[in-house]
């Protein structure tokens, strides 16, 4: 994959970011669904010129201070996790435009994601589902097996 095609991949995801938030069921402190907005977030306002995005992500994280995080971040972690935030299309090395971040810049990113306040909120919520669905996968099993009976309604 050559570097324009890495970046116009990039950019795809980075319009696309606003409408996966808000798809996560994101709200904000008035209960209302938010989607992220170019008036509010600069990371959307280049959304025709993949070299300027890419440009705006690298100059974000070379302030030392990027690893305090955005305004944004808590609500998104806490409600959906770090991977709806557009910092983590910095992180995934899934992405066919991963090879964009060296390995340095993804680590420094994913770690203050997972500072951020809202991440231990978010993995408390993963583990409680995460709990359920083994329960119900115990139950049955159980019922298959006979050992316990299945309820009459």
């Amino acid at each position: 994959m050559t570097r324009e095609e890495m970046l116009q991949a990039l950019q795809n995801d980075v319009n696309a970011w606003p409408g996966r938030v808000k798809a996560a069921g994101v709200v904000n402190a008035a209960g209302s669904s938010y989607g992220p907005l170019a008036r509010n977030n600069e990371i959307l306002r280049t959304p025709d010129d993949p070299d300027a995005t890419y440009r705006y992500m690298l100059r974000v994280w070379d302030d030392p201070d990027a690893d305090l995080g955005s305004d944004g971040w808590y609500r998104i972690i806490k409600q959906a996790g770090p991977e709806l935030t557009w910092e983590w299309l910095m992180v995934d090395r899934d992405k066919p435009y991963a090879p964009l971040f060296d390995d340095a810049l993804r680590a420094r990113v994913k770690a203050a994601l997972e500072r951020d306040a809202g991440y231990p909120i978010w993995m408390e919520q993963v583990q409680a589902k995460e709990d359920r669905a083994q329960r119900v996968r115990t139950m049955v099993e159980e019922m298959r097996s006979g050992a316990r009976k299945r309820p009459q309604f």
